[in-house]
């Protein structure tokens, strides 16, 4: 039987998503305490593995088992008691055995966070990019556009063999202004998202932010499917899987 897990994770305490030979991952925590409750060697598909120091709000998962988990609210509680406070099954429930956590979904949601400060802001640190900057929002809202679509984003993810197409489309893209200025949420939806996509294109962001490109480099960036063009890539800490949606 397949079920789907909706999970809320602080990514900061772990290596990543990933199971890893002997460091600790989101994924080998919650695999352990399946195999507990379950009696199951038990491997869990997420909608997309995230990077260490990477947060989600929810991060989506499926699992098999040769059992009937009668009351979900009784497991997702039974499950929760078992795992490190910074992860949280949020929902269970059962699917059909053709639903798959990756290959079924329709939309994903990021949000990257920016703290603006001139300090070095301890107790925010692992959950924004520390901006000292002073960034010209409006020029980055106008940028943002431009890569709204569907486009080759090459000039904004790692170089992988592996994937076939850098092809995707965002359906939207915005910056929301928080905290009276002072928090920057730069907010991606899209039909997929290549390794490093989202903490490449914040870093391109800031850049024109902060005048180092112009709004009109963003275009250009994207049309050079160079990723040597683009700005820095930022740190993981700032980085959210908000959602995934499994609807058209």
């Amino acid at each position: 039987m397949r079920y789907l897990m909706t999970i809320s994770y602080d990514g900061s305490d772990f290596f990543g998503f990933q199971r890893q030979n002997d460091l600790v991952t989101i994924q080998g925590e919650i695999e352990k305490a399946l195999h507990t409750i379950l009696q199951e060697d038990i491997t869990i598909c997420a909608s997309g593995r995230t990077d260490a120091g990477v947060h989600a709000i929810g991060q989506v998962a499926h699992f098999d088992t040769q059992k009937e988990i009668g009351d979900l609210g009784k497991f997702k509680y039974s499950l929760n008691s078992l795992l490190p406070k910074s992860i949280d099954i949020l929902n269970v429930e059962l699917k059909d055995d053709e639903f798959h956590a990756r290959y079924s979904s329709k939309k994903k949601t990021y949000i990257y966070k920016i703290y603006l400060s001139k300090t070095n802001e301890p107790l925010k640190r692992k959950y924004f990019y520390i901006c000292s900057y002073d960034l010209n929002v409006d020029k980055m809202n106008e940028a943002i556009k431009a890569i709204i679509g569907e486009h080759d984003f090459s000039a904004f993810c790692v170089e992988n063999p592996q994937i076939k197409s850098n092809v995707r489309t965002i359906y939207d893209a915005h910056i929301d202004v928080l905290d009276g200025g002072k928090e920057l949420d730069i907010y991606l939806e899209g039909n997929g998202f290549l390794h490093n996509m989202v903490r490449s294109i914040a870093g391109t962001l800031v850049d024109i932010g902060r005048g180092r490109f112009d709004v009109q480099d963003m275009a250009k960036i994207l049309e050079s499917k160079n990723h040597q063009k683009a700005g820095k890539t930022l740190d993981g800490c700032g980085l959210y899987l908000y959602s995934v949606n499994y609807s058209v």
